[in-house]
């Protein structure tokens, strides 16, 4: 796992890094996002997609989140 700041450093707005090994070392890249999150009137995160999304599929992605803890 990379420090907090250093991924700030490389991604912005913060997301998730890739990193690849090469013969001149570690190569950080951000991994495109499938949408744009921000913080809603009440004070909880928005995610846009930019389609619908279906209550199954927030679901799905919960347990998955879950089951990975």
């Amino acid at each position: 796992m990379l420090p907090r700041g250093m991924r700030e450093d490389v991604v912005t707005p913060p997301g998730e890094v890739l990193v690849r090994r090469t013969p001149e070392g570690l190569v950080l890249s951000q991994i495109p996002s499938e949408g744009n999150a921000e913080i809603g009137s009440d004070g909880l995160p928005v995610l846009h997609l930019g389609r619908r999304v279906t209550n199954e599929e927030v679901l799905d992605a919960l347990d998955r989140e879950r089951a990975e803890r």
